[in-house]
Formats: structure tokens, sequence, C-alpha cells
């Protein structure tokens, strides 16, 4: 996926952010964080990386791409975390982490895969990837958003609000 599909990708995730919140019971102040937050963070994954530059262009980073920041297991660890916790700061968390997740699945169908088992060893979809990065980015930040709108929606987020009769 593209930097500006990932961006897309921000809706949904907010939706999904508001609604783990919501089912967790954190209030409505940490649900509205949690879900500026995760439309912020779909890029997040990338630029932890830590990206270094010469003569204005990227060289590398300090972290290899597609490693311990593409791991899923990790940004779910991170919602679990912020669902226990149930601060403030854990509805952040679940919006970061929500967030490095919509990444990580914009992320998943590429030729280049992510570590989906251990942070250091890539996996791909298909024999070579699903479809090359760019491809299908339409649909895909149109279905997430839908699933997240759909997730909050069922967790109660629209009646809560008085967005429904």
């Amino acid at each position: 996926m593209t930097g500006q599909g990932h961006r897309f990708t921000g809706l949904g995730a907010a939706f999904f952010a508001a609604a783990i919140c919501r089912f967790a019971g954190l209030g409505e102040f940490s649900e509205i964080a949690s879900a500026l937050v995760a439309g912020s963070a779909t890029t997040m994954p990338d630029w932890l990386e830590i990206p270094f530059y010469r003569n204005g262009a990227r060289a590398g980073s300090l972290i290899p791409h597609r490693t311990i920041t593409h791991w899923p297991y990790l940004w779910l660890a991170v919602i679990a975390w912020g669902v226990q916790d149930g601060s403030l700061m854990g509805g952040l968390a679940i919006g970061a982490a929500v967030g490095s997740l919509a990444h990580i699945l914009g992320d998943a169908p590429n030729p280049m895969g992510i570590p989906w088992l251990v942070p250091h060893r890539r996996v791909r979809l298909g024999k070579k990837g699903l479809w090359r990065s760019g491809q299908h980015e339409v649909l895909m930040t149109l279905g997430f958003a839908a699933l997240g709108y759909g997730a909050w929606w069922f967790s109660g987020g629209p009646a809560f609000y008085g967005l429904t009769n």
C-alpha cells in the first residue's frame, strides 16, 4: 500500500479504536482521543524504523524495514495493555496500536510480506503476494472504513452520541 493509502485507512482505524475503547469501557474522552491517534498513526510502523538520510535522500533505517515494527503481536499486546490500563494513556496506546495494525494489514498482501510469526522473518500471502503496492487501494480503504464503522456501530457508539433515533 502506498503512503496515501495508509493515511486513508486512518478513518477505519479511528472507528476500530473507538469501538475497542467503548467495549473496554474507557469513557468518551478516551474513545475520542484514541480515534484521533489511530487516524494519525497509520504510518507509524514505517517512521518508527528511524530512517536516516545522506545528501537529502533516504539511505536506510536504524530498524530494518518490515521487522519488529510490522509484527502484529507487538501491537496486539499494546492493545491488551491499553484495555487493562483503562486510563487515557491506555486509550492513546489503543489508538496507536490500531493505527499500526491498519498499516500492517495494508502491507500484508504485498509481495514483500510481513512478519506474521516472528519479528525478523517475513511471510507473504500467496506465492508472489496477492497484489503489488497501490493496487486495490481504494477498495481496501473503503472496506476498512466500512468494517470500522460497523464495529463502532455494534459497540453502541452512534446511539451514545445521539446519532440514531
